[in-house]
C-alpha cells in the first residue's frame, strides 16, 4: 500500500498548497532564529521580553480575532494576512538599510508577524478537512504538520549559513518573499478551502458568544480541556526553557559554538520531529488521547535533560544537548499529531477553529507569563537550571493529563470504549 502522504500529493491542489506552506515555513524559521539571536546579543536575559511581546500580540488576536476572521471567506483572508506579513518584513528591511536595525524595530516587526500568524493559523488548519475530505483528516494533518517540521529542522542551519554571508536583516527579506509565495499558492485554490456547509445568517451568534465559542466547544467535548491545559504548560516551559534559555546559554559561554551550536540543538529537535511524524501517522494507539499526554511527559523530561547536559564537560556538552533535543522532537511529534487529530475528529469546522484559537490563548498566556518572568529566573538560576525546572514542570502537566478520565477511556478514533 502507498503511504497516505503519497496519495495526498497526487492531488495538484494539495501539492501547490503544501509547497507554498513549505517556503513560508522556512522563511518564518529564518526570521525566528535570527531575531532571537539578535535580541540575545543586544539585550542578554532581557531577550525574553521579545517573546513576551510576540506572545501578547498572539493573545490579543486569539481573544478578539476570531469574530473578525469569521467575517471573510477563508482563502482571501489567508492571502491578505500573507501580504500584510510580507509588507511588515519589507518595511523593517527598508528601515534597516536606511538607518540601522534596533531592538524596538525588531520587537514591532515580531509583534506584527505574530499577530498576523495568530489570525491565520487557526483558519488554515480548520480549512484542511474541506480540501481533502473527512476520511483523510489524520493523513493531511500529518502531511502539513510535517512540512512545518522540515522548516524547523532546516531553518536554524540555513539561518546560520546565511548570516555568514549576508546581513541579518536580509533574513527578513527571505521571509517576505516566502509570504508572497504562500499567498500565490492559496490564490490558486479558489474556494476549495471554504467549508461545505455554512450556517444560515439568521442563526449567527452574537459577538460575545462568538468570542466564547471555543470555551463552549471545549466544555462539550470530554478531554479537550485536559489537552489544552497540558499544551499550555508545555508552551510556557518550552518558550523560556528552550527558545530563550538555550541561545542565552551559548551566548554566555565563550567557545561554545555561538549561533552554529544553537542551530544544532534547535535543528536536532525539529529534524527528529520531522522524521518521527511519517512513522507515527501509519498507526493509531489503542488509547490515543493517553498517548498524547505520554508525549507531553516525554517532552518535559527531554527538556530537563537538555538543561542537565549543560553541566557536562565542554567536549560532550553539545552532543548530549543535541541528543536530548532530538528525543524531545520525537515527543513533540507524538503529542502534536494526536492533539490535532483529536480536535479534527471530534469538533465541527467552526468549533475546531474556535478551539484552536482557545488553545492559542492558553498557550500564549503561558508563554507570555513565563517569558515575562524570564529575566528574573535566568539571572537568579542561570539558563541551565531554568531549563531543567521548565522541563520538570512540563512533565508534571503531561502526567496530570495522562491520569484524567478521558485519557483512560477514549479508544480508537477518540471514541468512548
Amino acid at each position: 500500500m502507498a503511504h497516505p502522504y503519497a496519495d495526498l500529493l497526487r492531488d495538484r491542489h494539495v501539492r501547490v498548497l503544501w509547497a507554498g506552506l513549505a517556503l513560508s515555513a522556512v522563511g518564518g524559521e529564518l526570521y525566528r532564529v535570527g531575531a532571537i539571536w539578535l535580541a540575545t546579543e543586544a539585550a542578554g536575559a532581557n531577550a525574553a521580553l521579545l517573546v513576551t511581546a510576540q506572545s501578547a500580540a498572539i493573545l490579543v488576536v486569539s481573544l478578539f480575532g476570531g469574530p473578525l476572521a469569521e467575517r471573510f471567506p477563508r482563502g482571501p483572508f489567508l492571502i491578505a494576512t500573507d501580504l500584510a506579513s510580507a509588507a511588515a518584513c519589507l518595511a523593517v528591511v527598508v528601515s534597516a538599510l536606511s538607518g540601522g536595525l534596533d531592538l524596538p524595530t525588531l520587537v514591532v516587526a515580531s509583534v506584527l508577524l505574530s499577530a498576523f500568524g495568530g489570525l491565520a493559523r487557526p483558519v488554515f488548519l480548520s480549512s484542511l478537512p474541506a480540501l481533502v475530505g473527512p476520511e483523510r483528516i489524520r493523513a493531511v494533518n500529518g502531511l502539513f504538520d510535517g512540512v512545518v517540521r522540515v522548516a524547523q529542522a532546516a531553518g536554524p542551519f540555513l539561518a546560520a549559513a546565511a548570516l555568514a554571508a549576508i546581513p541579518a536583516v536580509h533574513l527578513l527579506s527571505a521571509n517576505a518573499a516566502s509570504f508572497l509565495v504562500s499567498a500565490a499558492a492559496i490564490l490558486t485554490l479558489g474556494r476549495r478551502l471554504e467549508p461545505t456547509a455554512v450556517a444560515p445568517s439568521a442563526s449567527r451568534p452574537d459577538l460575545l458568544r462568538r468570542l466564547a465559542r471555543g470555551v463552549h466547544a471545549a466544555n462539550a467535548c470530554p478531554g479537550v480541556w485536559a489537552a489544552l491545559l497540558a499544551t499550555a504548560v508545555r508552551g510556557g516551559a518550552y518558550a523560556l526553557g528552550f527558545t530563550v534559555a538555550v541561545p542565552l546559554l551559548f551566548a554566555q559561554s565563550e567557545g561554545a559554538g555561538g549561533l552554529g551550536a544553537v542551530a544544532l540543538v534547535f535543528g536536532a529537535a525539529a529534524a527528529a520531529e520531522l522524521l518521527a511524524g511519517p512513522v507515527l501517522v501509519l498507526g493509531e494507539p489503542r488509547r490515543p488521547l493517553r498517548r498524547q499526554f505520554e508525549g507531553y511527559v516525554m517532552i518535559g523530561l527531554s527538556l530537563a535533560l537538555v538543561g542537565a547536559a549543560a553541566a557536562l564537560p565542554h567536549s560532550s556538552r553539545l552532543p548530549a544537548m543535541v541528543a536530548a533535543a532530538a528525543l524531545m522532537g520525537v515527543a513533540n511529534a507524538v503529542a502534536g499529531l494526536q492533539m490535532m487529530t483529536f480536535f479534527a475528529a471530534r469538533l465541527a469546522s467552526d468549533d475546531h477553529a474556535a478551539v484552536l484559537r482557545l488553545r492559542l490563548v492558553l498557550v500564549i498566556s503561558a508563554m507570555m507569563a513565563a517569558s515575562a518572568m524570564g529575566p528574573l529566573f535566568l539571572r537568579a538560576l542561570g539558563p541551565a537550571t531554568t531549563t531543567i525546572g521548565c522541563g520538570l514542570l512540563a512533565a508534571a502537566g503531561g502526567l496530570a493529563g495522562a491520569l484524567s478520565r478521558p485519557s483512560r477511556t477514549l479508544g480508537p478514533g477518540f471514541k468512548p470504549s
